[in-house]
């Protein structure tokens, strides 16, 4: 595990805790793009003694399997919390203030997410909603949402340079907010805001965006550039422009390939680069998401055939990435 000072000390705390630093049959897999704020535990064995607590740390760690585990036991302090089978999406919340400590003699693989309260007091404050201080969650149930959004948090692991950091904020954002709703015991609805940004806010976010055309750039640092907490700034910035900012930064990024396109004689793979993407392919989907064509068969329509310098690039994916298109 990436032992980087900017690593908050809880992950290498709960590696210990979890004899799982240095174990040869265990992997920890943290989010760089996500400020490490969720990671992958695996073991292909059980842990070799119950786990110890994580002292002296504050906020949640949420924990969703991946793979269905046949005996667990949990405790807070000298309470045992949970004994039995956890399957495939069953979702954990624990208070780190709540001693923690687990029995896994079983291989296990989950997604773990670390909460700071910081994050749960932003999302209530902007809803108006009281504080959140516990998250209460029955040990292993399962929880669709968090499984479903956790395939995404998964998935950019397995494809970092797929998944802007934006877009990462704005689905643990979303995640904030479920655990604030479902967990929390909080019952919110949408503040009604007069208006969405200010002229000053628009252009100030626009431009920090256009500069982060490949999308990493933190949600915060563009909320704090418009004087905003993160929550207040995804909602106005989707109030003004009926977008979130990661779909209006999807949509600079195919408006500039066109252009490309149209004016150029570039491949395909390096107009997908300069517009920010990560690959053709990426390109390609998102092309033809808003335009239900594929960036060659757009440019061949366009150009009315034009063919240059590097054609055979510029032209249609293969049909492998049609396929994934």
């Amino acid at each position: 595990m990436d032992t980087d000072t900017r690593v908050p000390t809880v992950w290498n705390q709960l590696a210990e805790a979890m004899y799982l630093k240095d174990s040869p049959t265990a992997e920890v897999r943290l989010s760089e793009r996500a400020s490490f704020s969720f990671g992958r535990f695996q073991s292909s064995e059980g842990l070799p003694e119950m786990a110890r607590p994580v002292v002296g740390e504050r906020g949640h760690i949420v924990a969703l399997q991946l793979r269905a585990i046949p005996f667990i036991e949990q405790f807070f302090g000298n309470k045992r919390v949970s004994s039995g089978s956890y399957p495939i999406g069953g979702v954990s919340a624990i208070d780190l203030q709540d001693e923690p400590a687990v029995l896994l003699p079983n291989p296990f693989d989950a997604l773990v997410l670390y909460i700071t309260q910081a994050a749960l007091d932003d999302m209530a404050y902007a809803h108006r909603a009281p504080r959140v201080e516990r998250l209460v969650w029955p040990q292993g149930a399962f929880d669709p949402i968090v499984h479903h959004l956790g395939q995404t948090l998964l998935s950019s692991l397995e494809r970092p340079h797929h998944a802007p950091k934006i877009f990462l904020d704005y689905v643990l954002q979303a995640m904030n907010c479920h655990f604030v709703c479902s967990y929390g015991g909080v019952k919110i609805s949408a503040p009604q805001f007069r208006g969405g940004l200010s002229s000053l806010q628009m252009r100030r976010a626009t431009e920090l965006l256009e500069a982060h055309l490949d999308g990493n750039i933190a949600l915060q640092q563009v909320a704090e550039a418009c004087e905003l907490s993160v929550s207040h700034f995804a909602r106005a910035f989707k109030q003004t422009f009926r977008k979130p900012p990661y779909k209006w930064l999807i949509e600079r990024r195919v408006n500039k390939a066109k252009d490309l396109m149209a004016n150029s004689r570039l491949p395909l793979a390096d107009i997908a680069a300069q517009c920010g993407f990560a690959d053709q392919s990426a390109l390609n989907r998102s092309f033809k998401q808003i335009h239900g064509v594929t960036p060659g068969t757009w440019r061949r329509t366009t150009t009315h055939g034009r063919s240059g310098p590097g054609s055979s690039r510029g032209g249609d994916a293969s049909p492998y990435q049609e396929l994934r298109s």
